[in-house]
């Protein structure tokens, strides 16, 4: 339940935002230029949630940097593309067409009112261009690079990143680019990029408009009056309740719940043990919307990710997952515990883990589930980075290996005829040029991830040994489940009507793309959009008393 109201406040404010990430700062932003005072309260020590541990790439149809470059797109092309994508399977259809009017607006007014700017990265096509209303680029933009000297003491609260380099995603930043010159000269200047540079630039402008922001302050419990009206927040700071009253509202923006187990069991179609996101994703917000009423929608979604480990890299006192580099590479594939190839390597990575929950009714079991083995040659190892090995780099411990294929099976508890048999089938697809089984090399993704190289990228035998496996496992970059939001990003009761004073954005709320991801920003472009439309509906409500 709410918690009750307090005898007094320890804060008093119009609009409390739970949350740092891009659709959190977004939020405040617009609630304060709307008209409202602002208190961001974070959970965490560091500020920017998982959106600083991303890319930091919104996708927006129709932006403005798009028009500067004479790239063509219009409304009626991106929901052509999200319709067909979607295929009507989203919480509410509606809301994709508030998110191509409002995305690009969205975008035009942090260019006009903050630092933050982006760029078109070259050749960053749609995932998926094979189906009507795709554009030549451009609807995934590309965060500047931006001085963390800007935010002053806040500065050292930005989250880290270990995995990506301070380096644009053109650059080479997502997929460990090694430009040493650069990424030396703005480690010495503090300057960052992708994901640090979103939500720094952010945060520079919360600063400027003298927004309040407590770190280590997690939100607890919703506080709401006898009319149903949500009214403040019971959060806690230094193992003490802290009460902090909001005239008009709460924005819940604290990201989803990927690391509640008992969430994750409870609404996901598959079982998440690896996240690829901060460990503080534990499903505050979802658990406050609950108590309060809320409807929930898209809750057995996730942004799926195939998740690899160096498990000689540790963050935040745990082994880090990591976006695996390497999958999908011509001279390998994926094996599920049978020893048999069950989904195209190469699709997205939003695609590729849905095949691990498929059912098998007739041997009742699931098959595909996690652990499952990335089988590669030493064609691969030593042309391409693995993980986080490079190819000049003797294989570490870690990384399975063997003279031949039947050793390599017997080391991974796999039968070694059915492994021999699965990779001497592969080697004859890679060798004719076609894979009739699941059309590796003819997927849109995977044309994207080779610049183009088509089947001759994406299809080698794999038959020089040393052999190597390492295993994936089933992770996410976030749930995208959540209480239902309507266009202004209000929450929905499950009587179908709006909860005063209450919204959500962002991983706290439903995903307005459903069980799709469109392309690079397809998480992130949906938060900011809302969350621009949550501050600026919250920021012109009618302030309410939060003392009788």
């Amino acid at each position: 339940m709410p918690a009750k109201k307090p005898a007094s406040w320890d804060y008093e404010t119009d609009v409390v935002v739970l949350g740092t990430g891009g659709a959190a700062l977004v939020s405040a932003i617009l609630a304060h230029d709307n008209g409202a005072n602002v208190i961001i309260l974070e959970k965490a020590n560091q500020i920017g949630g998982t959106t600083a541990f991303s890319g930091g790439v919104p996708w927006i149809p129709m932006n403005r940097y798009m028009k500067e470059k004479g790239i063509e797109d219009s409304r009626e092309q991106a929901l052509t593309y999200l319709q067909r994508l979607t295929g009507g399977k989203v919480p509410n259809p509606a809301l994709l067409e508030t998110f191509v009017d409002h995305a690009h607006k969205m975008i035009d007014y942090l260019h006009e009112n903050t630092p933050l700017r982006f760029a078109i990265p070259k050749d960053f096509t749609e995932y998926y261009t094979q189906i009507p209303g795709t554009t030549k680029g451009g609807r995934s933009l590309d965060p500047m690079p931006f001085s963390l000297n800007e935010l002053g003491e806040w500065a050292d609260k930005l989250r880290n990143n270990p995995v990506f380099p301070p380096l644009t995603l053109e650059e080479g930043g997502a997929v460990g680019g090694i430009d040493y010159m650069k990424i030396a000269e703005r480690m010495e200047n503090n300057i960052v990029t992708m994901g640090r540079s979103l939500i720094a630039s952010l945060f520079k402008a919360c600063l400027d408009r003298g927004i309040q922001a407590f770190t280590e302050t997690p939100g607890k419990e919703l506080v709401m009056n006898d009319n149903g009206e949500v009214i403040g927040v019971r959060a806690e700071q230094s193992g003490q309740n802290l009460f902090v009253g909001a005239r008009k509202g709460v924005i819940l923006a604290s990201g989803g719940f990927e690391w509640n187990q008992e969430l994750v069991k409870t609404f996901l179609k598959g079982h998440v043990t690896h996240p690829l996101s901060p460990k503080g994703n534990t499903g505050d917000g979802l658990i406050m919307a609950m108590e309060a009423g809320a409807a929930l929608g898209n809750m057995s979604e996730a942004w799926w990710y195939p998740a690899m480990q160096d498990p000689t890299i540790e963050y935040e006192d745990d082994i880090l997952t990591i976006i695996g580099n390497g999958r999908g590479g011509k001279n390998s594939i994926i094996v599920n515990k049978n020893a048999k190839r069950f989904v195209n390597e190469g699709t997205s990575y939003m695609d590729m883990p849905k095949a691990f929950y498929e059912y098998d009714p007739v041997k009742l079991e699931w098959p595909n589930e996690p652990p499952v083995w990335m089988i590669f040659d030493s064609q691969l190892k030593n042309s391409t980075m693995v993980v986080t090995v490079l190819p000049e780099d003797p294989a570490p411990d870690w990384m399975n290996q063997a003279d031949t294929l039947r050793d390599l099976a017997i080391q991974l508890d796999l039968d070694p005829n059915q492994l021999e048999a699965t990779v001497q089938q592969f080697n004859e697809y890679a060798r004719n040029g076609v894979d009739p089984d699941f059309g590796r090399g003819t997927s849109n993704f995977e044309d994207f991830s080779t610049n183009n190289g088509g089947v001759e990228a994406n299809l080698g035998p794999i038959e020089q040994g040393p052999f190597y496996a390492i295993p994936i496992y089933y992770g996410t970059l976030g749930t995208n489940g959540g209480p239902r939001i309507n266009e202004n990003g209000q929450v929905i009761s499950l009587r179908g009507k709006t909860i005063p004073g209450l919204y959500a954005a962002g991983n706290a709320a439903m995903g307005v793309f459903g069980a799709t991801y469109p392309s690079a920003g397809g998480t992130i472009g949906p938060a900011m959009t809302f969350g621009y439309l949550a501050g600026i509906a919250i920021g012109q409500e009618e302030a309410r008393s939060i003392l009788s």
